[in-house]
């Protein structure tokens, strides 16, 4: 399973979440803690935009197949470049990208102001 994600399609036009189905609201939960992982850890190395990344091990276990699939597997993830993170589980065939994540309230990157 591939899931791609606009992290946009979860926020309104002032970027704050939508109201949303407890299905949406858990995926969107397991995609912001990816986001903000990514980014916190990147951010701290240096205050360039983040791009081709080290993988990042995400304080998630997979849980994102159905229950009578039983994974649980580590997510990993990483900024393959300016605007996208992939992620994947480290034990199953679960992945995705997150796009349009950037200068989100999920986005710990330090940005510098030009």
């Amino acid at each position: 399973m591939v899931l791609k994600t606009d992290l946009r399609h979860f926020l309104d036009e002032e970027g704050k979440l939508l109201a949303l189905t407890e299905q949406a609201k858990a995926v969107f939960k397991f995609l912001s803690k990816i986001v903000s992982s990514v980014s916190e850890r990147v951010s701290v190395r240096t205050e360039q935009p983040i791009v081709d990344s080290d993988l990042v091990t995400v304080n998630l276990k997979c849980n994102t197949r159905a229950e009578q699939i039983n994974c649980q597997g580590d997510i990993e993830a990483r900024c393959i470049n300016i605007n996208l993170i992939e992620w994947h589980c480290d034990s199953c065939e679960v992945a995705g990208t997150i796009s349009n994540w950037q200068r989100s309230l999920w986005d710990k990157q330090q940005h510098t102001i030009h």
